[in-house]
């Protein structure tokens, strides 16, 4: 990683709000955290949102060094037969628990006045931007998401989706209220915006990762699932394909910490190391388009099918930059044999892109440190 050159700072006090619904915004967390602590600073302490239908994963909790208060968020309710997000029940079901939001933000407030922190960090928590624009605190908040991208103009979008596009617009605009400055994590580098008090940055990487080395040593497929919901279309397509070894990582609760599913079709509980250092020896990786595995599939330089959740705005416009920069393919359900014959194909220059991806320390411990300082 590339250090940076500090400011003349002390050590810094930094309050972590994180958005716990999905998995890519704790990794993003753990990554700046360590990035933080070698700069000279510390994180006092994390307030993390815990939706409905989603633990926190147990890597997280081993990893992250500062105290942590769980809270309730918003959440997306996922149908587990068309396997789409529920729009409606979505709005009904957090319409609903607004007084429980309420009590997030009595804890927000208290951490704020024990902690006292030089600066406040929102990965993209909607409850942090609310905060702010109610309680207007006397301290600057950076806010950390790749999905500041869409207010860049470089950005493409995927086609369709009026409403999610704009649903995702006005959380992604609530997620980022009253931060002093918002950095977009992007694939790609491009120009800041200084009128939208934005600037773009590489994608926050967990350490684990830069500890991997690719190898093409075994034949298996990765596949990572969203929601568990989604193992049946796996197990479908390995029953058509038994001669294709498969390692799937998924979040069920209730299940074993490895299962076996005939020969060649293991399923594994959520383990972030595990599941870097598998990606790192399988031939392909299959994901529901989360940023994160997709960046890190590419830092390995490792072809990707890219499976969308369906209706899930965000994870088609992930699936379709990971496409046109030639690192994957996407389909609307977990078709292997897409990957298969991509995989021939694959051209992806991952040494560019890691280039890139190095610069992250530097840029977001300065981007953090500039914020205390007013520049």
């Amino acid at each position: 990683m590339q250090r940076h050159e500090r400011y003349a700072l002390n050590e810094l006090n930094c309050l972590f709000i994180i958005q716990g619904e999905g998995r890519g915004h704790l990794t993003q967390a753990m990554a700046l955290e360590s990035m933080l602590l070698r700069a000279g600073h510390r994180v006092c302490s994390a307030v993390v949102s815990k939706g409905a239908t989603h633990e926190v994963p147990a890597y997280f909790e081993e990893h992250f060094q500062a105290p942590v208060t769980y809270v309730e968020s918003a959440h997306f309710v996922v149908d587990p037969k068309s396997q789409r997000i529920d729009w409606p029940r979505t709005l009904a079901a957090n319409s609903a628990r607004w007084n429980q939001f309420s009590e997030t933000f009595t804890v927000i407030g208290a951490e704020l006045a024990r902690e006292k922190p030089d600066v406040v960090i929102n990965f993209y928590e909607p409850l942090g931007g609310l905060y702010m624009m109610r309680h207007n605190p006397r301290i600057p908040m950076v806010a950390i998401a790749h999905q500041f991208m869409f207010l860049h103009p470089r950005y493409i979008f995927a086609e369709g989706f009026a409403f999610q596009r704009h649903s995702a617009m006005l959380f992604t605009r609530l997620a980022g209220w009253g931060a002093t400055r918002r950095l977009a994590l992007s694939l790609y580098d491009a120009k800041p915006l200084p009128a939208k008090r934005m600037v773009v940055t590489p994608p926050l990487l967990r350490d684990e990762l830069f500890a991997v080395t690719p190898s093409d040593d075994d034949d298996f497929f990765l596949v990572y699932l969203f929601h568990h919901s989604l193992a049946g279309a796996v197990s479908d397509w390995h029953r058509r394909n038994p001669h294709v070894p498969i390692h799937c990582y998924w979040n069920n609760p209730e299940a074993d910490e490895t299962e076996v599913h005939g020969n060649s079709l293991v399923f594994h509980r959520l383990h972030g190391r595990r599941f870097l250092e598998m990606m790192g020896m399988s031939k392909g990786v299959v994901t529901t388009s989360g940023f994160e595995s997709l960046a890190e599939a590419m830092y390995l330089g490792k072809p990707a099918l890219l499976n969308p959740v369906r209706n899930h705005f965000e994870q088609y416009c992930n699936a379709k930059e990971g496409a046109r920069m030639g690192a994957a393919v996407y389909s609307d359900d977990f078709n292997l044999s897409l990957l298969e014959r991509f995989i021939p194909d694959y051209r992806f220059d991952a040494k560019h892109y890691r280039r890139w991806v190095l610069q992250a320390e530097h840029m977001l411990v300065q981007q953090v440190e500039s914020v205390v300082l007013g520049r």
